[in-house]
Parts: C-alpha cells; sequence; structure tokens
C-alpha cells in the first residue's frame, strides 16, 4: 500500500512538473501591437447547412492573406476584418482580447452573398503574432447556408499602416 502512495505521488509530481517551463517560454502580451498585420487562413472544412450547394465557393485546402492595421489606442479592440478575412466587411458583436487570449464574434458581409455571415474566433496572440481558428455560421434568405471552419495565422509586419490609396505610410504607434 505505501508503494502504492509513493508511486502515485511520483506520477502526479511528473504529470503536474514542468507546466511552469512550458508557460515562461512564450511571452503573454496584454494587448496586440499597434501597426500593420498580415494574416493567412486556411479553409479546414466546408459544408451545406441547407443541403444546397454553398453560398461560397471554397473547399478544404484553400488559402487566402489578408490584413489590416490596429491603430495606435485600438491595440485591445483590432479591426474585425483582421480576423475575418479578405473581401468581408464586418462589425465586432462581442470580443475579449487580452492577457494572451481572443474570443470574438464578429457580424459580416460579403460581395455577392446576401446576408448575414457569422465568425466565431477563438485563439491566443503574443504582442507581434496570432493563431487560432475562425467558426462561420450563415443565415442567408434563400439557398447556400453553409459552416466552415478556417485556421488563422498573423503577424505584425511593421510599425506603420499601409495606406489603402497607395500613397504614404501611416505610423499607427
Amino acid at each position: 500500500m505505501r508503494h502504492l502512495f509513493i508511486l502515485s505521488a511520483c506520477l502526479l509530481a511528473t504529470a503536474c512538473g514542468g507546466g511552469e517551463e512550458k508557460k515562461a517560454g512564450v511571452a503573454q502580451a496584454a494587448t496586440m501591437e499597434a501597426g500593420q498585420w498580415e494574416t493567412a487562413l486556411e479553409v479546414t472544412g466546408i459544408r451545406s447547412t441547407d443541403k444546397t450547394t454553398p453560398a461560397l465557393k471554397a473547399k478544404a485546402g484553400d488559402k487566402e492573406t489578408g490584413g489590416a492595421c490596429i491603430a495606435a489606442g485600438s491595440e485591445g479592440k483590432p479591426p474585425a476584418e483582421l480576423f475575418a478575412g479578405p473581401d468581408y466587411k464586418c462589425t465586432t458583436q462581442t470580443s475579449f482580447i487580452r492577457n494572451g487570449r481572443i474570443s470574438a464574434s464578429l457580424k459580416c458581409s460579403r460581395p455577392g452573398i446576401s446576408g448575414d455571415i457569422m465568425h466565431s474566433v477563438d485563439g491566443s496572440y503574443t504582442g507581434t503574432t496570432f493563431e487560432g481558428t475562425v467558426s462561420t455560421i450563415t443565415y442567408l434568405p434563400g439557398a447556400g447556408d453553409f459552416e466552415m471552419s478556417r485556421k488563422i495565422t498573423g503577424r505584425k509586419t511593421g510599425a506603420a499602416c499601409a495606406d489603402p490609396a497607395g500613397g504614404a505610410e501611416k505610423k499607427a504607434a
């Protein structure tokens, strides 16, 4: 019985040990840094929810890149488009982006698709990188409703934001 207790204590110590070392290796930032960000999204799954062809022409493995600028003073509330991807126009419904954690819900629209496209974002970040998942579901007035899941990664590419008109860069910080 005594040996069983000692063995259990050793296994427990082994299972619990080392967690602090892992956490210490990753810097946890209070907010995402201001500046220009680049994102990469990959579709991991898409399916019809109304037994018709999905309104978005996508398949598992499709990749796209996008980006957005986090303005100085908005580090805790980055623009919704940063997480949605290119061609989406979005508003943030709810968000918790603090202390290394990303949890947000976005209401979006996209050219060529009539109706609401809802994204749920879950992930983690350091000051200059992030990764996570984007789960999408649609509420369309006609046929074509779908659910989609994507993997998203992002990285800060500059302290200044790119000018969408092609002119000079605008300082973010």
